[in-house]
């Protein structure tokens, strides 16, 4: 028997923006340990204190990695997409207003990185510690990506139900 199931029903506004909290506290923690890595901390740390931190990292990573696969697809969020043709002008002009606030935000993350790099060089014992700025990297290019779709599904209302 083939019967119509009706469509699962989009996630509302509040629901989106549970999911970008958890992928934002996902990054924000990960950030949060790799920068104790960076700095020392986590290496003088006791044994005892070490193990949860570590703990936190994976929840973190899981946390972000869960905010990503459902950040990657928009349409299941019912968010706008860039590569559908039915877009009307609000909804372009909301995809264009999330990126064009992602982009400042890359802009800022790149100048930072430089003037960073410029004023203190590679000289610093904090790039010793590859592995903590691998894990920053990882993280940057996490959000990167994903940042104006974030922005749109924290920000867009939820659809009207006659439509």
């Amino acid at each position: 028997m083939n019967a119509l199931t009706a469509p699962r029903p989009l996630p509302t506004q509040t629901r989106r923006r549970q999911l970008v909290s958890v992928y934002a506290a996902g990054l924000l923690t990960a950030m949060t340990v790799f920068l104790l890595r960076l700095t020392g901390t986590f290496d003088t740390a006791p044994d005892l204190w070490r193990w949860p931190l570590l703990t936190t990292l994976l929840l973190a990573a899981a946390a972000s990695l869960y905010g990503v696969l459902h950040l990657a697809f928009p349409a299941r969020l019912g968010l706008p997409h860039t590569n559908d043709a039915q877009l009307d002008e609000r909804q372009a002009l909301r995809i264009a207003q999330a990126n064009s606030v992602a982009y400042r935000w890359l802009v800022q993350t790149v100048v930072f990185s430089a003037a960073i790099l410029f004023f203190f060089g590679t000289s610093l014992p904090v790039f010793e510690r590859m592995d903590a700025l691998q894990g920053i990297a990882l993280l940057t290019l996490l959000l990167l990506p994903f940042l104006p779709t974030a922005i749109l599904a924290w920000t867009e209302p939820d659809a009207d139900p006659q439509d």
